[in-house]
């Protein structure tokens, strides 16, 4: 699929953030925990969805998606686990799959989950507790077997070296149904993973968050179903929060949004010299005069999150002075920087940072090579003289609901070929 994007001297509109993709693909694995029937609102309608309700099905559960109201019933049948290879490679979250099944002590075969390849993200802290809590994981031939061994009957503690919000959310998965305690150190807390919490509190699992450092998890014999609304994508909504500041003039609003996930985007935005304001559930930002240069660190939640690091690299090249940005988290998530030098951007990274410099950006054929540095290349084609194609453009619909028609609400000229 190609893309081709118009430069837009100004943006006025207002756009309505759809459903967390992040959210909504760990709580749909959740279905495999319980015999009951699990309800989803606001779940957004995008690729990454479909495929993961595909897998679902793959493994015995029920799904029924209206996609025009959001709503999603989800109802495990039998477990009959028949894994398509090329659908799991799709898609990173299907390892969500894995420790859900893993929970419910199955043996299966799959293989290592797909997505954006924008770095090495290995899944070896997925795969340690996998085998703490009794199993058997051989790799033979690209695939991975599971096989149960004797389950562990005392209780566990687990220790993650690097924050991971899969990894957090998988042995939250595997901790839910023992008879057992689990203590988590190091877990990711971000809203994503405290979505999972909540739902699975309320399908009378016992998680409590002893402080920053600790999660703890009370064995229950069973989950319940339940009713359950998806939060806001937080990432969206700071993607179209930054497009607005690229743009050369905006007056934009962005509705259905949760603030205070957004508190260091909203931030950086200012620092940059765009005015916000705030509402219950909204934001107002309006731009008229030229950017300035910022120097930020990009980290796990509460900082600037990663997801936002390509799309926040190339606003910065529309500022008037240098900007240096580090990404603590996935510091080699660079296949941007390639295609903003491509549009006359004068950007490079050097000893784990990256150095943007003001920079007139002009129209050319970009590539997306994963989800945001899609996200990025439509801000690119937003700013840049002239007209942008996009290449592999398939890749921004797993995260973006309705792209071109809130993009055309904003004023931009947009066409997918």
């Amino acid at each position: 699929m190609k893309i081709e994007i118009a430069e837009a001297t100004s943006l006025k509109g207002k756009v309505t953030i759809s459903g967390s993709k992040n959210a909504t693909l760990a709580i749909m694995a959740c279905s495999i925990l319980t015999d009951e029937l699990l309800i989803l609102n606001n779940v957004p309608n995008i690729s990454d969805v479909q495929m993961l309700a595909k897998l679902l099905r793959e493994v015995g559960i029920d799904v029924v998606y209206l996609e025009k109201k959001h709503k999603m019933y989800l109802r495990k049948k039998k477990l009959k686990i028949r894994l398509q290879a090329s659908d799991v490679k799709q898609i990173r979250a299907s390892y969500y799959i894995m420790g859900a099944l893993v929970a419910m002590r199955k043996n299966f075969k799959t293989c290592y989950p797909g997505g954006c390849d924008f770095a090495k993200r290995p899944i070896d802290y997925h795969l340690e507790a996998f085998r703490k809590t009794g199993y058997k994981i051989i790799e033979k031939n690209n695939f991975l077997f599971f096989k149960k061994q004797r389950g562990h009957s005392q209780n566990q503690n687990f220790y993650l070296a690097r924050k991971s919000v899969g990894a957090t959310i998988n042995i939250i998965y595997i901790s839910v149904l023992k008879n057992t305690s689990t203590i988590i150190k190091n877990p990711s807390l971000e809203p994503e993973v405290m979505q999972v919490i909540t739902l699975l509190n309320q399908m009378k699992a016992k998680i409590t968050i002893l402080d920053q450092d600790t999660i703890e998890i009370k064995g229950v014999k069973k989950l319940l179903g339940t009713i359950f609304d998806i939060m806001s994508d937080r990432i969206e909504a700071g993607s179209y929060m930054l497009l607005a500041c690229a743009a050369h003039q905006s007056e934009v609003r962005i509705e259905n949004i949760y603030l205070p996930h957004l508190r260091e985007v909203i931030q950086t935005i200012k620092e940059l010299g765009v005015s916000i304001k705030e509402g219950k559930n909204y934001l107002e930002l309006k731009k008229t005069f030229p950017l300035k240069g910022i120097e930020k660190e990009i980290a796990h939640y509460p900082f600037f999150p990663t997801d936002l690091q390509q799309i926040l690299t190339v606003v910065c090249t529309q500022a008037i002075t240098t900007s240096i940005l580090s990404d603590e988290v996935y510091p080699n998530r660079l296949s941007h920087l390639l295609e903003i030098q491509k549009a006359n951007g004068k950007v490079k990274s050097f000893k784990k940072k990256i150095y943007i410099e003001p920079s007139n950006l002009f129209a050319t054929t970009l590539y997306a090579h994963d989800l945001r540095c899609g996200f990025a290349c439509i801000v690119i084609g937003a700013v840049a003289k002239g007209i942008t194609t996009i290449e592999n453009a398939e890749v921004i619909l797993r995260g973006y609901e309705e792209l071109t028609n809130k993009l055309q609400k904003l004023g931009i000229r947009i066409k997918m070929k």
